[in-house]
């Protein structure tokens, strides 16, 4: 009944350890992203930056209240800029807003800021716009 017990205890230790294992990716940190975090704590502050399309943040103020003064800082997008211009590419309404989307979240990778949608879709006032022209 022991040796029982003893090889019960054994495979669910061994079954638990495979799932915990999986369950979250560890980031490894630098010393300077460490230290900034360290100081942050001792700073009180949140900016939330508005605008309306993807390429109307100032990417430079962001980087400066991220970064230099330690606010919490956010910017949102009051779309993801399905419904613009594509100058480079024949991409257009969702596949654009996908390709602005990861636009966005890169350069918030890079300032330091958070990166925030509202639900809105551009497409549509796109679209309105394409079919009155006509």
């Amino acid at each position: 009944m022991k040796q029982i017990l003893t090889a019960f205890c054994l495979t669910s230790l061994f079954l638990l350890s495979a799932f915990v294992s999986y369950s979250q990716k560890t980031t490894q940190w630098s010393a300077g992203e460490i230290l900034h975090n360290i100081k942050k704590l001792d700073v009180l502050g949140a900016v939330l930056y508005m605008a309306a399309h993807p390429d109307d943040e100032n990417t430079r103020l962001i980087a400066h209240l991220a970064k230099e003064r330690q606010y919490r800082t956010g910017y949102m997008a009051m779309t993801r800029g399905d419904g613009g211009q594509n100058l480079i590419g024949d991409d257009q309404g969702f596949e654009l807003g996908l390709i602005r989307t990861q636009e966005l979240l890169a350069a918030r990778r890079t300032d330091g800021g958070e990166q925030f949608f509202s639900r809105s879709n551009s497409t549509r006032s796109w679209l309105a716009k394409q079919s009155s022209a006509r």
